[in-house]
């Protein structure tokens, strides 16, 4: 387990500049410290908790390694593998992990001020209340700690890929997360306050009550983005992309906007969708050659009645439906990704192919939806994409989603009876209390499905 993976070139960092005295760990010393901690963990006499202050561990393998509560202080982890490694609790101030390995970690209340963690992989690290704020450092020169200056010690995300990454409640006021991948993550209730998260992708992250007061999003994305009552006080949102967004009770007053895109509203809404309907049923009539395609993309149409109209093949990619009237409307290889369909009427609408990526659909009405593939020409079979949909709630009784693509989505307390499940990929995806009686699984893929309580195994 304690193996050196291989060290790829790296760049000069201003830790390097540190001149830390990082001490090396043999592989028998590593091993045995770890017995040692497994024990004090686990309660037993003779247990120690772990200590690696400036230890030398830059590219040693840890994979799965129980690291809970240990003291990683000014450690040396560059390129290490600790992915799947519990490191709960663990002080790890001031550490270098840049470009370690730490997907699927468990980093819960960690204490990671002042750390670097420039390009490490944290896809599914949990990182629950951990705390990422700026650390002022030490430096351990000729056996003395000398401190170092608060710049050497801001908190670095930079061109990480935190992807479906839980940084729920984190602390990264003043933290450098720059270009970092953070789509899908869970950032409730997180503090970015004067944070640097400039160009960073958080398509699809729950932001909801998270605090990015004064923090700098300029060219940001945040396509799809859960930021219902996040603080934007003096935030820099210019140039950010903000189309799908959800910004329920949420103040831009003082933010700066210049250039972001977000969603419009049309003028002489009826008419407008009158018209582009009408134009899109001529295009439909005429393979393409005549009238237009239905193009709503992140225009406002909530509460639009579009009931039993053919908008197959349309684009409503980051369009706000909610509360739209959409029963046996035809959205048959339509593009809905992000929009907000929250509370939308779909009863026995077609869904056959379409693209609903990230779309909010919590407590919408989909019962006997149609949401299975749709056949191309030559027998190819298109299935419709729900890929992080949001579904909390949804009704979907009686709904066919085979072959659907469901990973990641939340299912939360959905109403699935009936539904016709048979070969849709759930892979990760969240179904606590999603009611299955009578539903139809046979050949779905439920690995890492979170919550999942198949019917007559309740008490299991």
């Amino acid at each position: 387990m304690q193996r050196r993976v291989p060290a790829p070139a790296r760049a000069a960092s201003w830790r390097d500049a540190l001149a830390i005295d990082y001490h090396p760990v043999p592989p028998a010393a590593l091993a045995e410290a770890l017995a040692l901690h497994a024990r004090h963990i686990r309660g037993e006499r003779g247990g120690k908790r772990a200590s690696f202050k400036f230890a030398d561990l830059a590219h040693v393998e840890l994979r799965g390694a129980l690291l809970a509560g240990a003291d990683l202080t000014g450690a040396r982890l560059e390129g290490a593998d600790l992915s799947e490694a519990d490191l709960s609790d663990a002080c790890l101030f001031g550490a270098n992990l840049r470009r370690a390995e730490l997907t699927r970690a468990r980093l819960q209340k960690a204490d990671l001020r002042g750390a670097s963690l420039l390009g490490a992989k944290l896809m599914r690290a949990n990182l629950t209340g951990a705390d990422l704020r700026d650390g002022h450092l030490v430096r351990s020169k000729g056996g003395e700690l000398v401190p170092a200056t608060a710049a050497e010690g801001r908190g670095e995300l930079s061109e990480a890929s935190a992807a479906n990454a839980n940084l729920t409640r984190a602390k990264l006021s003043n933290a450098f997360i720059v270009q970092t991948d953070l789509r899908d993550s869970n950032l409730r209730e997180a503090v970015f306050v004067r944070a640097d998260l400039s160009k960073a992708d958080l398509s699809g992250c729950n932001l909801e009550g998270a605090d990015l007061s004064e923090a700098n999003l300029e060219g940001a994305v945040l396509e799809g983005a859960i930021l219902s009552r996040a603080t934007f006080r003096s935030t820099n949102l210019a140039g950010a992309n903000l189309l799908g967004a959800l910004l329920d009770e949420v103040d831009l007053g003082s933010a700066i906007l210049d250039g972001a895109e977000m969603t419009r509203r049309l003028e002489n809404l009826a008419d407008a969708v009158s018209e582009a309907i009408a134009l899109h049923q001529a295009w439909i009539r005429s393979n393409g050659r005549d009238g237009q395609r239905a193009d709503f993309t992140a225009c406002d149409l909530a509460g639009v009645d579009l009931s039993g109209v053919n908008l197959a093949a349309a684009v409503l990619k980051h369009a706000v439906m909610r509360g739209c009237d959409l029963t046996g409307t035809v959205l048959a290889m339509a593009d809905l990704a992000t929009a907000d369909l929250r509370g939308a009427k779909m009863a026995r609408a077609n869904l056959r192919g379409a693209s609903l990526v990230r779309a909010s659909l919590n407590e919408a009405e989909l019962t006997r939806a149609e949401a299975g593939p749709m056949t191309l020409k030559h027998g190819q079979s298109w299935p419709t994409n729900l890929t992080s949909a949001r579904l909390v709630r949804a009704k979907l009784v009686g709904a066919d989603l085979s072959e659907a693509r469901l990973p990641d989505a939340d299912l939360t307390q959905a109403d699935l009876r009936e539904a016709l499940l048979a070969g849709a990929d759930l892979t990760d995806a969240t179904m606590t209390m999603a009611d299955l009686r009578r539903a139809d699984l046979r050949g779905a893929v439920l690995v890492g499905a979170e919550g999942l309580v198949l019917p007559g195994r309740e008490g299991s």
